[in-house]
């Protein structure tokens, strides 16, 4: 234990001294001392710990030498207690995993820092995805070919949209649906989660799967050898060098020369952290991809009750939401006569209210589908009378989504569009497309032909939902309407100057002093007051400062204080 303690304090502070000398150049003199000494003590534990487990290996094996079993002849086995983190059952590695992790690795360092997200995050992506072919596809199929193909598309909008809120929620669909597409899962529910969540979930056994390539890579003569003497070579020169400089200031003055940090020497610590962030993260996808399809299976239990139990409450609940769907019918397709006698509204007011309440009906609605449809066993004769009750009941609900619909783009065309009102107008698209997949898988099952198929179909069509509402430039639509419905009297300024750039084409057409006002609020939310290198690339933002650079923001002394709310 002495000797292995002594050992790792002498390895620790050869290490902590050349992590010192570059902390101290890159971050401070405090940081410095504080990685010497951590990494002192850190190796010197280690040491001590690895001197105990040989000495405890030596003893075991003297006493195994000398002790005899009680009931038979022999020597006693020594315990041997379990891992603390047993390995887990693994695929074996290719052998171009480290180069192509490695590879990886490297081009994120260079393609993402200094930067706002843009061309480099889809060339990674791109990156990532070419690596890993050669693992998925010994098991491809079409359905790993449209999640693959929908996840890139919506990756790649961050490269066309400026929009944060929009940039952020198409990344992690798209990273999503990637994994997705690389695990093969997704015949039930479960199976999605756990193939949306197969990357993460392999980080985890990545040490042990890189393990195997760098042993091999380790074990070949002259690498190991070459990585200990350049080691050595640099410990000493810092260490020689450090003093020769405490002894002499001219030869201070020379060395602080050589060492000075450079300007991109300032982002290496990020750069590693990239590195090593990718590498690992292709290896987890290369896991996932040569490891087998498990997709998980979930309880297969149903009830059978008594047909009053289920055919009463839906029948009822159909009823009304007959009721409530004529009621629309007159009051809102029909005019706004009525409404406006009736419950003492403007027709905007009327549409206004009860809107979240319909959307949430309808979320309700698809539990009731899925309770009745997972739990409930039936005869045949009752399966067409339940299907039948429940079919009504997602027409009808449909309807009320129409419904709720109307109600937005009333309300839209007295107040313009805002990001939450074009959000929930594209909710309720895709709640009514989720509505008729599950008459279409209804109707399957009723013909014998089952519905496995839903899943993944919900998963597919919410991808293209959100890219499709990516095409459709949210923020431009907003500042459109805003432009024109509410005008320069009543718009709200700070609103609209936190759009992405994608409105700036939109907001040029204010007039003065309001068009420099709500633009220079733009220009500086979204960097477009300098250029972005070639790795934070963006459509929008090229597109903005051509714009601007044909008509640029002008000063202005005092701007008018429009703060409108966009929700009245």
């Amino acid at each position: 234990m002495f000797g292995g303690a002594v050992i790792g304090l002498m390895v620790g502070f050869l290490v902590g001294m050349f992590g010192a000398v570059f902390v101290s150049v890159t971050v401070g003199d405090g940081m410095a001392l504080i990685t010497l000494v951590g990494c002192t003590a850190f190796l010197g534990a280690v040491g001590a710990a690895m001197g105990a487990g040989s000495g405890r290996r030596a003893a075991a094996a003297a006493y195994q030498a000398t002790v005899p079993y009680r009931s038979q002849a022999g020597p006693v086995p020594p315990y041997v207690p379990p891992p603390l983190f047993p390995r887990p059952e693994l695929p074996d590695p290719p052998r171009w995993l480290l180069p192509a992790a490695a590879g990886a690795g490297v081009f994120a360092a260079v393609a993402l820092p200094e930067a706002q997200v843009g061309l480099g995050i889809v060339l990674v992506a791109m990156v990532l995805g070419a690596a890993a072919l050669p693992a998925v596809l010994r098991r491809m199929t079409p359905w790993t070919v449209a999640f693959a193909v929908t996840a890139y598309w919506l990756i790649s909008m961050a490269a066309v949209r400026d929009a944060d809120w929009l940039v952020g929620i198409l990344l992690v669909a798209g990273a999503g649906l990637g994994a997705l597409a690389v695990s093969g899962a997704g015949t039930g529910w479960l199976g999605v989660v756990r193939g949306g969540a197969s990357v993460l979930l392999a980080l985890g056994p990545v040490p042990w799967f890189l393990a195997q390539p760098l042993k091999r890579l380790t074990a070949r003569r002259r690498v190991l050898p070459m990585v200990s003497a350049l080691g050595i070579t640099v410990v000493l020169l810092v260490v020689f060098g450090l003093l020769f400089s405490s002894a002499d200031a001219v030869f201070a003055s020379y060395v602080e020369r050589l060492t000075t940090t450079p300007d991109w020497a300032e982002s290496i610590p990020g750069r590693i952290v990239l590195f090593v962030l990718f590498a690992v993260l292709l290896a987890a996808v290369v896991l996932v991809a040569l490891r087998p399809v498990a997709d998980p299976v979930g309880p297969d239990t149903k009830f059978r009750v008594s047909r009053s139990v289920w055919l009463v409450p839906l029948t009822a609940v159909n009823l009304l939401f007959a009721s409530f769907v004529a009621v629309q019918v007159t009051a809102l397709f029909g005019g706004n006569t009525l409404v406006l006698r009736t419950a003492g509204l403007t027709y905007a007011e009327y549409a206004r209210q009860g809107f979240f309440q319909l959307v949430v009906v309808s979320v309700f609605v698809l539990a009731i589908v899925a309770v009745a449809a997972g739990l409930l066993k039936v005869e045949r004769g009752e399966r067409w009378v339940l299907a039948g009750l429940l079919g009504v009941l997602c027409a009808l609900t449909m309807v009320v989504l129409a419904s709720a619909l109307h109600r937005m783009n009333l309300y839209t065309d007295a107040y313009g569009l805002s990001r939450l009102r074009l959000s929930v107008q594209a909710t309720v698209w895709w709640l009514g497309a989720l509505f008729a997949l599950v008459l279409l898988a209804g109707a399957a099952r009723l013909t014998g032909r089952g519905s496995g198929w839903l899943p993944r179909t919900i998963v597919l069509v919410t991808g293209l939902s959100l890219g499709a509402f990516a095409i459709v430039n949210p923020d431009l639509r907003v500042a459109q309407t805003q432009v024109e419905v509410r005008g320069p009297a009543k718009m709200d300024s700070d609103y609209l100057g936190d759009l992405g750039a994608e409105a700036v084409p939109a907001l040029d057409r204010l007039p003065e002093p309001q068009r420099s006002c709500v633009l220079a609020a733009v220009v500086e939310a979204n960097g477009l007051d300098r250029p972005d290198p070639w790795n934070g690339w963006n459509l929008a933002r090229s597109q903005a400062r051509d714009l601007l650079a044909e008509r640029p923001v002008r000063k202005v002394s005092g701007c008018p204080d429009l703060r409108a709310s966009v929700e009245d």
